[in-house]
């Protein structure tokens, strides 16, 4: 009789533990943090200010000052009994970091200190491949450097311009109208770019050599508006865009919620009603066909509207011209709005948001319309009526990979998980 069989054992699994230089980089970050905000410190200030050992603090005071991210000032602080302290001060010209939103037909790029501060911009126009548009067998196949090519010129001449003006950049972010899946930088799809599946972090880190990070630019969008709002206080936000696609960033508690495979904030899939179950769109979505670029375009046509000039030009004359009562304009107005006020209404509920930041052309050129007139329709419907507040999303896309870009810069390794 043949001995048993003695089964497998499976290998235990060595739980995920934060390394010695990961403890450090987040130490680091939380100094920087701390001087950023105080200005100039001792080092038994910033020991008391961050929470950590007065010789953890000395001895990251030294790795900050070798790589030139802090200075010691030559001037000592008064002294309150012994040798009067030395100051620790914040140095944001020490180095710099590349911010990139790529947007249909252009791509921005601004060259920035380690505050945020712009020394430098950039602009590409360009003409993606015409792929003829979406259907059952999607786009044709087109190679990465067909897609890629315009994106590493831009950030190829911000890249040199840095290293001769300011200091060699110390990270790159790339903000893209798409779902941007897992932290190896995966575009799954970007409808808007007609873009296919593209590691595009991994290309980036590959040939630049510094950290990236590539993220869904209605995600940065949010991030500029946390930036903005975090003084006051505000730590639950949305920035909806309403674009081509219609999507939001969320920050809830201070922190990006991305959900699983960075699919949060998909808003232009939210269904509108029983219809919806029965009319499957692929990737456009219920909402998206409603209140899209591409959807207030046709519905502008279907109301018997005459305008004309470019989709923005178009939608301000559809407010122009119900300014003016025409009856039709109103009329679209009216369900637009009452789109608008659903979709706000319905992640409200959700979320309870305290502020809700609203982009896209359907807000900019309303001329501050629309937010007034959703407002009335969530009172009394909603648990909580959020702040409401319109941006321009490709500026604000811009602040908020800055934002990332520093944060990344610092080794904040724990801000975008």
């Amino acid at each position: 009789m043949p001995p048993a069989r003695t089964p497998a054992r499976t290998p235990a699994r060595t739980p995920a533990t934060a390394t010695t230089q990961t403890v450090a980089q987040v130490n680091q970050t939380v100094l920087l943090e701390v001087l950023r905000r105080h200005g100039t410190l001792s080092r038994q200030q910033l020991a008391a200010e961050s929470g950590l050992s007065t010789a953890t603090v000395h001895r990251l005071v030294e790795v900050l000052r070798t790589e030139g991210l802090v200075e010691v000032e030559s001037v000592r602080a008064p002294s309150s009994g012994g040798r009067p302290p030395q100051l620790i001060r914040y140095n944001a010209r020490a180095q710099t970091v590349l911010a990139v939103a790529v947007r249909p037909r252009r791509i921005l790029g601004v060259v920035t200190d380690l505050e945020g501060v712009v020394l430098h911009e950039a602009e590409h126009h360009w003409e993606f491949a015409d792929r003829g548009p979406l259907g059952a067998d999607g786009p044709r196949e087109v190679a990465a450097e067909e897609l890629t090519e315009p994106l590493l010129a831009l950030v190829d001449g911000l890249r040199a311009w840095a290293g001769r003006n300011a200091g060699a950049p110390r990270a790159l972010v790339v903000g893209v109208p798409g779902v941007v899946r897992d932290r190896t930088g995966l575009v799954e799809f970007a409808p808007a770019l007609q873009w296919p599946g593209l590691r595009l972090g991994v290309l980036l880190q590959e040939r630049y050599g510094v950290p990236v990070a590539v993220e869904s630019n209605v995600n940065l969008v949010a991030l500029a508006v946390q930036q903005a709002e975090a003084p006051s206080g505000v730590r639950d936000l949305a920035a909806v865009v309403v674009g081509i696609e219609v999507g939001a960033g969320i920050v809830l508690d201070g922190r990006l919620h991305r959900g699983r495979l960075g699919a949060a904030g998909a808003l232009g899939h939210l269904m509108s009603g029983r219809a919806a179950l029965d009319r499957p769109l692929g990737r456009t979505g219920d909402t998206q066909a409603r209140i899209g670029d591409h959807a207030v375009d046709r519905r502008i046509t279907e109301a018997g509207l005459t305008v004309s000039g470019s989709p923005a030009e178009r939608v301000a004359e559809l407010f122009r011209l119900g300014r003016e009562g025409h009856p039709a304009a109103s009329r679209l107005i009216g369900e637009l709005t009452d789109d608008l006020a659903l979709l706000v209404a319905n992640l409200s509920t959700v979320l309870a948001p305290e502020l809700i930041a609203l982009g896209g052309r359907l807000f900019w050129e309303s001329g501050g319309e629309l937010p007034a007139a959703i407002e009335p329709r969530l009172q009394g419907r909603v648990p909580v009526v959020p702040r409401l507040v319109v941006v321009h999303s490709t500026t604000t896309e811009l602040v908020g990979a800055a934002t990332a870009a520093v944060r990344l810069a610092d080794g904040a390794t724990f801000i975008t998980r």
